[in-house]
């Protein structure tokens, strides 16, 4: 039987959405998305201009197959903590916290379902958070933040203990590395 690349392309996704879905069902987190490109050999990640001002949607993120089964997804709301039940590809990203320096290993995209342009100036307001839950907790090292939107880390669950300013990129958390167990956007 040959294999087209319309059957590849369809089995990486199944793979990278299998693949992920036990550890992310223990997450609360939404399973990787299953409009993944085939992977390219390229970089897992391709890195998005973060200071642009044209909105990052969730589906212009570039992730290739296998990146793709190291993602993981988290929609937050306006006033509330804790990853939202929504679709990947439907949301304007306001942040992406990785594993490892200079942006590699595991990320976990973080994004608001109803925002289309970004969020408001300052930092006194709460534009969600949520706890990262027990396999991504202590293990983020880089930040990124899209659409006007910054992020704060705190070592401790539900936005206690110690934690970070408010987070525009950081390619090395620094003291804070491998700290992280939740976050809260502003």
């Amino acid at each position: 039987m040959t294999i087209t690349t319309h059957h590849r392309t369809r089995r990486a996704r199944l793979a990278a959405v299998v693949g992920g879905l036990a550890a992310i069902a223990a997450l609360g987190m939404t399973a990787p998305a299953a409009t993944a490109a085939p992977d390219d050999g390229a970089a897992p990640v391709r890195v998005e201009a973060v200071t642009s001002d044209t909105p990052v949607m969730v589906e212009d993120l570039k992730i290739s197959a296998t990146a793709a089964a190291k993602t993981y997804y988290c929609a937050v709301l306006d006033g509330t903590f804790g990853c939202k039940n929504a679709k990947p590809g439907t949301g304007l990203v306001v942040a992406r916290l990785y594993q490892h320096i200079d942006y590699g290993g595991f990320q976990v995209v973080v994004y608001n379902p109803k925002y289309k342009t970004g969020c408001s100036a300052g930092t006194g307001d709460n534009e969600g958070g949520a706890n990262l839950g027990t396999a991504l907790s202590n293990k983020i090292t880089s930040v990124k933040t899209y659409n006007h939107c910054d992020v704060r880390l705190y070592n401790g669950n539900n936005k206690s203990g110690a934690y970070t300013g408010f987070i525009d990129k950081d390619s090395y958390l620094g003291s804070f590395n491998d700290r992280a167990n939740s976050f809260r956007i502003s």
